[in-house]
């Protein structure tokens, strides 16, 4: 087991009372309610930049949330080979409750709507000036919903992902509210 390196970067040289508390707050994590979580999360943020795991593989997990790659990482740490992750694109689209993607669809329409509105009344772009419309296009997607109810909203052609966690309508109708 030479120095691996895979998706987490290099594997830390990690003590062992870090790890069982590494371990222990996953292991609380796995249990807990998702949405009572976030500060579970930010504790294992914490050891995990304490363990001198690669701060860009920290932070894709915990804004993930995956509890899968959570546990690939603290295998990982265990020191137990694995294999190559999947790539994000080879998962099965989730099936969701369409009254969900339609709620999500109706937040992420009124959160684009008003960063439009909100882009449009800034000084020097009101109608008493050059009245210049907005030109955004995409926003993050609103954090109220997983992000599995997005992949499925572009899935179904709803939305499309413009990389970097934003989303755009598949079809601007928008533009002329």
């Amino acid at each position: 087991m030479a120095d691996a390196v895979s998706y987490f970067g290099k594997r830390p040289t990690i003590a062992p009372a870090l790890l069982a508390e590494i371990a222990a707050q996953c292991a609380q994590l796995a249990t807990a309610p998702a949405q009572s979580s976030g500060a579970l999360w930010g504790g294992l943020h914490k050891l995990l930049l304490k363990a001198k795991v690669d701060p860009h593989a920290i932070m894709r997990l915990v804004a993930s949330r995956d509890l899968s790659a959570l546990d690939r990482l603290a295998r990982w740490l265990q020191g137990e080979e694995l294999e190559a992750a999947p790539l994000a694109e080879d998962f099965v689209t989730p099936v969701v409750p369409p009254e969900v993607m339609k709620s999500a669809m109706k937040m992420f329409r009124k959160r684009l709507k008003y960063t439009r509105l909100d882009a449009e009344s800034r000084l020097g772009v009101g109608p008493m000036s050059s009245g210049k419309k907005s030109e955004i296009d995409a926003i993050e997607s609103p954090r109220e919903f997983a992000p599995v109810v997005w992949a499925a909203l572009v899935a179904a052609g709803k939305l499309k992902r413009e990389g970097a966690g934003f989303y755009s309508l598949a079809v601007d109708d928008l533009q002329d509210d």
